[in-house]
Formats: C-alpha cells, sequence, structure tokens
C-alpha cells in the first residue's frame, strides 16, 4: 500500500509549497516548452484514438486489416507516451527554470529541479544581463560564466526578466558596499 502511495504521489502534483515571501520573487517557468509538450500529449492522444476505433471490428470488415492489427489495445502503446507529455506539461507548468529572489538568482535545470538546482548570490555576480535578441541569460560571477537559454519562457516573460535583472544590475553597481 506504501508503494502505491509513493507512486501516487510522484504521478500526481501535489499542493506547491508556501514560500515565506512571495511577493520578493519572481518566478518564470517553462511555460512555453509547455505548449510544445500539449501539442505532441494530444497528437499521441488522438493516435490512441485512431488505433483503437479503428482496430476493433465494429469499425468494418476486420478481415481487410492485418493481423497484428485486430485487437483493439494496440493503442495502449501511443497511450503511454501521451500520458508522458502530458506529465511533463505539468511539470514545465509547476516548476520554475529561473527565480529571482532578494538573495540571487536560482536556476533549475528540466531533469531533478530540486536536487540539481543552482543558487548564485548576488554578491558573487559581478554582472548579469539578457542578450538584444532576448534568447540567452548571461551571469558573470567571479572564476565562472554561466549562460543559459531563454527558449522555454515566453517572450513577454523574456522582458521582465531582462527589465529586472538589468534594474538589479544597476541598483547593485551604485550601492559600493556590493562593489568590492
Amino acid at each position: 500500500m506504501r508503494a502505491l502511495k509513493r507512486l501516487a504521489g510522484k504521478l500526481w502534483p501535489r499542493s506547491p509549497r508556501e514560500v515565506s515571501s512571495p511577493e520578493k520573487e519572481l518566478r518564470f517557468t517553462r511555460s512555453r516548452q509547455a505548449v510544445t509538450f500539449l501539442t505532441a500529449g494530444i497528437t499521441a492522444l488522438c493516435l490512441a484514438g485512431v488505433i483503437f476505433f479503428t482496430a476493433s471490428p465494429a469499425a468494418g470488415n476486420a478481415g481487410d486489416q492485418p493481423i497484428a492489427v485486430h485487437s483493439p489495445w494496440w493503442f495502449l502503446f501511443a497511450l503511454a507516451p501521451a500520458g508522458l507529455c502530458l506529465w511533463v506539461v505539468v511539470h514545465c507548468m509547476r516548476h520554475a527554470f529561473i527565480i529571482l529572489t532578494p538573495l540571487g538568482i536560482e536556476l533549475f535545470p528540466f531533469w531533478l529541479p530540486a536536487r540539481n538546482m543552482q543558487v548564485i548570490y548576488w554578491a558573487e555576480i559581478k554582472e548579469a544581463g539578457v542578450s538584444g535578441d532576448l534568447k540567452t541569460f548571461t551571469i558573470m560571477c567571479r572564476g565562472r560564466q554561466i549562460m543559459a537559454t531563454l527558449a522555454p519562457i515566453p517572450v513577454s516573460g523574456r522582458k521582465l526578466l531582462k527589465q529586472a535583472i538589468e534594474g538589479r544590475m544597476k541598483g547593485q553597481s551604485n550601492d559600493p558596499a556590493l562593489n568590492k
């Protein structure tokens, strides 16, 4: 029974965790990327429906079809990618890609975001910015450079990210205590 509960907990999303000060952070999700997976999931669902309804004997003379397609259970092979794509849609919409907080910038990868996230504190950042074509996000730190593509974020979100980063970097350059 515990194994079933664990499996259900991984398949169905739980309620979001409480954030101590949600008004102080900007969250950018992968919502643009979710649209692609939603399209793929709906296409796979349609394919599963076509396979199910055309493979059943009620669809017409079953003697005209190859022997391998007589069973309507073949639609399950199309349901698996549909379920996976729809799970990825929920994953992309619920999990953040970039979060700007008062402490710094949090970057979340696509796979295992809770385990592999990176926090770059504002004190470590020398320079950060979004490219002019709004496609890449670059962070210059002490001894390293981080580049991230902004393709998963909608264009309106990219403009907001650029505005927020430019405002923060301008405020940071005016504060001599942060420029050591």
